[in-house]
């Protein structure tokens, strides 16, 4: 139990836990439940899920209120660097551009985008032309302080682009916001970043599509593409109506929200819960979910011609499923985790497939249809 006082206590003392929840959890540690000391006729293992469900829990929801404050703070409003003090007197002056012009002939258009403090969007809709908006927001006492020296885009208006890039710098005394427009009509070979700022993709068709952000939440709408990637450090990751070959994705403190078709899914979080509801399977599928501190939940497609093969494994948690005709391959128990390896009947000769891996240090695993 010693890693787990050092973790609750690590994150007491950063922020992600209040005093109370770490008494609480410390107390789970040291003396067990009272309903586990009175139900003397349980197995032990069984209390020691019930302790790591209800751990995983406070710290999963700990993580999520620790990523949505860093996104509220440094994404989607002003970053408040350290360097920078503001008296609560200052204006916030604002000024926005708008590029727009037609888009070239390339067949994969590429589009890199990268900005130190604030969000980007990158948004297909029905028009056949660009327009990329860039709104400045600035800790200053008048517009003449941000009209002074303004970050201009170096994009010529009316100009035809086949390329769409852009690098914001740090500039430490605002924050710059990008909203890019594009014909959703096109393919796009996408890559964006961010330090203090989330990520949206949306109504878009891609190659490859690349995200990374610290402090920022990502989010996938209705989209298409052969390969996404991602990786954040403190915030969430939700996708609805995706289709790729392949999905990658890591966070450090933050949840997985995911409506989601793909061939390959490797989703990977420390502190945070994975809640996956699956697409169709088309041949065969392969999808493992991870997490540390957080409970795993699949929702498998009702599909008549899928075999599914289950590896499902916790160190303190439950596993269980609601699949019919099931054969179980293997069954354990040892030390408050589970670890199960189950098939669906007849899965061999079934037209599709999909291999399930699951796991998680302290949650529990759910998978049904």
């Amino acid at each position: 139990m010693q890693e787990e006082r050092r973790m609750i206590l690590r994150m007491l003392e950063e922020g992600k836990l209040t005093a109370a929840e770490a008494e609480a959890l410390l107390a789970a540690l040291g003396d067990g439940s009272a309903e586990a000391k009175r139900e003397v006729g349980e197995e032990p293992w069984s209390h020691l899920e019930i302790m790591g469900a209800g751990i995983a829990s406070v710290v999963a929801e700990a993580a999520e209120r620790f990523s949505r404050s860093l996104e509220h703070t440094l994404g989607e409003g002003l970053a408040k660097l350290p360097r920078l003090v503001v008296s609560s007197s200052e204006a916030h002056p604002e000024h926005t551009q708008v590029v727009r012009g037609p888009v070239g002939p390339g067949q994969v258009l590429p589009v890199s985008l990268s900005n130190v403090n604030g969000p980007i969007r990158v948004q297909g809709w029905s028009e056949d032309y660009y327009q990329l908006t860039v709104v400045q927001r600035m800790r200053g006492r008048s517009r003449d302080a941000l009209d002074s020296h303004l970050y201009e885009v170096d994009w010529e208006d009316n100009a035809v682009k086949d390329e769409f890039r852009l690098n914001v710098p740090d500039f430490g005394d605002r924050s710059v916001s990008l909203h890019l427009m594009v014909p959703q009509s096109r393919m796009y070979e996408v890559r964006l970043t961010s330090h203090n700022g989330s990520l949206r993709v949306e109504n878009l068709q891609a190659t490859t599509l690349t995200l990374e952000t610290v402090n920022g939440s990502m989010g996938l709408r209705s989209v298409t593409a052969r390969s996404i990637q991602g990786r954040g450090e403190n915030g969430s990751c939700a996708m609805e109506g995706v289709e790729a070959e392949s999905i990658r994705h890591e966070l450090g403190n933050g949840s997985f929200r995911i409506s989601a078709g793909a061939r390959e899914m490797d989703l990977t979080t420390t502190n945070g819960s994975i809640n996956a509801r699956l697409a169709a399977v088309t041949g065969c599928a392969e999808h493992r979910l991870r997490t540390s501190h957080g409970s795993v939940r699949v929702s498998l497609p009702r599909q008549g011609d899928l075999g599914v093969e289950l590896d499902l494994e916790t160190s303190i948690g439950r596993v269980s499923t609601d699949l019919e005709d099931l054969e179980i391959i293997e069954h354990k128990r040892s030390g408050g985790g589970t670890a199960l390896k189950a098939r669906t009947a007849g899965n061999e000769a079934s037209a599709h497939q999909l291999r399930l891996e699951a796991s998680s240090v302290t949650g529990s695993i759910t998978v049904s249809n």
